[in-house]
């Protein structure tokens, strides 16, 4: 029974300072999508809704990259309290050595893994369409906010259009006038008597466009040659505005593929080489970052034990050095994967093995 309590214990020293780092390290996360939510919602006039969403979406797509730093912050801070409390040196005094502390540590750094992993392989990609759909929404308002109801609007795709009445928030138009001069040689004057603005996506690609989509009315033509003149009545009219892709990359983004659209992929003989590199190496990054919390239970208790008193700024800065070489080696290793240079597998192990031997080496001098 004892032993159970100091287990219970020592998991909740662990687990109070680890969850608190998750909201915080969430919120700072979040602080920085503010200024770009607020945008949206003043400028776009957003609806609130939506950008809730939004929000709940971003920290979806957040806690992979969080749930590491928040883990290892934990055991850091916990393991440097017991050391500088001289719990550690109570405890190795009853009898419990290093590792028979750790076990409560272990135990909960499998529970964080295994949720980790189950979030990289489903929700973590689920986010990522998930908050470029809704940022396409969003999207819809932003063409929608450049048009006043009763005014001349110039500015729209070198048109000039004219409507009586707007909706910004659902992208519809009643009463719509549109001259169309792209083609000096042949202008077109179309007149509707509702419209809609439509966000699309061009397929995998993504390169983005968007629609307007008219109805019931008539599509008038002057033909400057031979002076004459046409006009087609149409019940549904659509024109289509290319908006070009500004980062410059086309095609699928592994992150955003679940894993057994993954598998899927990989099942085809015909997939060329680079692109089973590439989604080789997204699928063994998710696996590594998942399981490096329990390689973090040996570098927390490590680093934490050795700290002196009133180090709380000393353990951010090490939980901080370490995730963001972390990172930096990562980022590494997915280049040596999906150019082919090292295995896929093999590659993603690099940063983990290194947490692996740094970790054992603090751990054992811990160990006294």
């Amino acid at each position: 029974m004892r032993i159970r309590k100091i287990d219970l214990y020592i998991l909740k020293e662990v687990l109070n300072p680890f969850l608190a780092g998750t909201v915080f390290f969430a919120f700072v996360f979040l602080l920085f999508q503010m200024l770009r939510l607020a945008e949206e919602l003043i400028v776009n006039n957003a609806p609130f809704s939506l950008l809730l969403k939004l929000l709940g979406i971003l920290i979806v797509n957040f806690l992979p990259l969080g749930l590491p730093i928040s883990f290892l912050m934990g055991v850091l801070f916990a393991f440097s309290r017991f050391s500088n409390d001289s719990e550690i040196v109570a405890m190795k005094a009853s009898g419990m050595g290093l590792w028979r502390i750790s076990i409560p540590v272990f135990t909960l750094s499998f529970v964080v893994a295994a949720f980790s992993l189950f979030l990289n392989l489903n929700w973590a990609p689920w986010s990522e369409v998930a908050s470029r759909n809704t940022m396409l929404k969003i999207g819809n308002l932003r063409f929608a906010s450049a048009i006043n109801e009763g005014t001349f609007t110039t500015g729209f795709f070198n048109l000039l259009l004219f409507t009586e009445k707007v909706n910004k928030r659902a992208g519809r138009m009643e009463h719509v006038f549109m001259y169309d001069e792209r083609d000096p040689k042949h202008p077109l004057t179309i007149v509707a008597k509702t419209g809609e603005l439509i966000r699309v996506q061009s397929g995998e690609d993504d390169l983005g466009g968007l629609v307007m989509q008219l109805q019931d009315g008539s599509i008038h033509q002057n033909e400057k040659a031979d002076l004459s003149y046409n006009r087609i009545n149409f019940n549904t009219y659509q024109l289509f505005f290319d908006i070009p892709d500004t980062s410059g990359q086309f095609g699928y983004r592994p992150k955003m593929l679940e894993v057994k659209e993954i598998d899927d992929r990989l099942a085809k003989p015909d997939l060329p080489p680079e692109q089973r590199r590439e989604l080789n190496t997204e699928l063994w990054r998710r696996i590594t970052v998942a399981v490096v919390p329990i390689l973090f239970v040996l570098m927390g208790i490590g680093f934490g034990t050795v700290r002196t008193r009133g180090a709380r700024m000393g353990v951010l800065l090490v939980a901080f050095v370490t995730m963001a070489l972390y990172w930096q080696i990562q980022v590494s290793a997915i280049w040596l994967g999906e150019a082919g240079t090292v295995p896929p597998w093999l590659a993603m192990q690099i940063p983990n093995a290194l947490v692996l031997i740094a970790g054992s080496i603090a751990f054992k001098r811990a160990s006294w």
